[in-house]
């Protein structure tokens, strides 16, 4: 008697044809078990996102440390011995929100990633929540009054900020983080070289070369001030999406930045390089500072535990990259899709799997 099983011909014996039989059908069982909708051929009708991941989490594999921080210094966090995996969260920083981020995951996130607009005030406690939650905080700091207020938002224009009139507000958020005297990550005006935002070139009447000026204003502002505790991303968008100027158009040179990095997400590619080597090329031709992924997550797909799986592969090839922050929101919670790592079962086993093969930045940082 013959079996086929779509590739090969397997001749048996009468006598253990039974035993075959059933462990063939016991695989086939495990892989209708294991079968995931989303990161295996489409399934019409499917569930877009998961309440609970079906798949065993993983608890985190180290204790966050009391005082954690305390002792972190700005040269370990200019320039990494090891890579950070950072997280945006609805809240971040957020300790509920975290712990579930450490327990899918598997390992505690070093980066905690928020956004504020220039309508707000620097806030010293989410400096010190992310410090116990043990992680660097990254201020996404956007020069306008927020999505409500429009894409023209003349009154942040970036020539204005580089005339000073907005220099009693950068004044006071400069002080503001001079007091908090541990290490900020500020990642001003981010994806400046799309045009989704007021502060690119196609609105408020920006432009070429405003940024430039706006960015080393700011930071002469903080400099002025004796801020030592700044550390300064630069960040723009992959160029998928962008007119793709040439980065240098935005780039206001080493002396002004830390960080260099982009943002990118996975719509429907299959490998990392797909969505950032080509920017990733451009950065590097452009300057040897540490690079930061600054956002990414991956689109609700067939591809996502396979793009996920290839992305940790990429962050190893890739040593002038020191971190990353997964954007960990759903389509309900200020995302345009539901990017995050837990969508499913595959999509997290591929993250758990990939971010325990990498060399992270261990508890405390060295």
């Amino acid at each position: 008697m013959v079996l086929t099983d779509g590739l090969r011909r397997v001749r048996y014996r009468p006598a253990w044809g039974a035993w075959l039989i059933g462990g063939l059908a016991m695989v086939l069982l495990v892989g209708l078990l294991a079968f995931d909708s989303e990161d295996g051929p489409d399934a019409p009708g499917s569930p877009a996102t998961w309440a609970t991941p079906t798949v065993q989490q993983r608890p985190p594999e180290t204790t966050k440390p009391t005082g954690y921080g305390t002792t972190t210094t700005m040269a370990e966090v200019r320039s990494p011995k090891a890579l950070h995996f950072g997280v945006s969260t609805p809240g971040s920083p957020n300790e509920p929100e975290t712990e579930t981020v450490a327990t899918a995951a598997g390992r505690r996130p070093t980066v905690q990633e928020y956004f504020l607009n220039w309508d707000q005030e620097f806030e010293p406690d989410r400096v010190t929540e992310s410090y116990h939650l043990g992680a660097v905080p990254v201020v996404t700091w956007q020069p306008s009054a927020g999505k409500e207020a429009g894409d023209d938002q003349p009154t942040y224009a970036l020539s204005v900020i580089a005339s000073g009139a907005h220099d009693a507000y950068i004044g006071r958020f400069a002080d503001a983080v001079k007091r908090t005297g541990r290490p900020v990550v500020i990642r001003f005006a981010h994806e400046m070289n799309a045009e989704w935002y007021p502060w690119s070139e196609q609105h408020s009447g920006n432009k070429p070369g405003d940024f430039v000026n706006a960015w080393r204003h700011v930071y002469d502002v903080f400099a002025a001030r004796n801020v030592d505790n700044a550390v300064w991303f630069w960040c723009p968008n992959i160029h998928r999406g962008t007119n793709k100027h040439e980065l240098t158009r935005y780039f206001p040179g080493d002396k002004y930045v830390d960080w260099i990095g982009m943002d990118g997400y996975s719509e429907s590619e299959t490998t990392a390089g797909q969505v950032f080597d080509e920017t990733y090329e451009d950065l590097v031709s452009l300057s040897r500072k540490p690079i930061f992924i600054g956002e990414t997550g991956v689109k609700p797909n067939p591809n996502k535990a396979l793009w996920t799986v290839d992305f940790f592969r990429w962050l190893k090839s890739r040593p002038q990259v020191v971190g990353f922050s997964w954007f960990q929101h759903s389509d309900q919670e200020g995302g345009r899709y539901d990017w995050r790592f837990t969508t499913s079962p595959g999509a997290l086993k591929a993250f758990q799997d990939g971010l325990a093969d990498q060399n992270l930045v261990s508890w405390p940082m060295s």
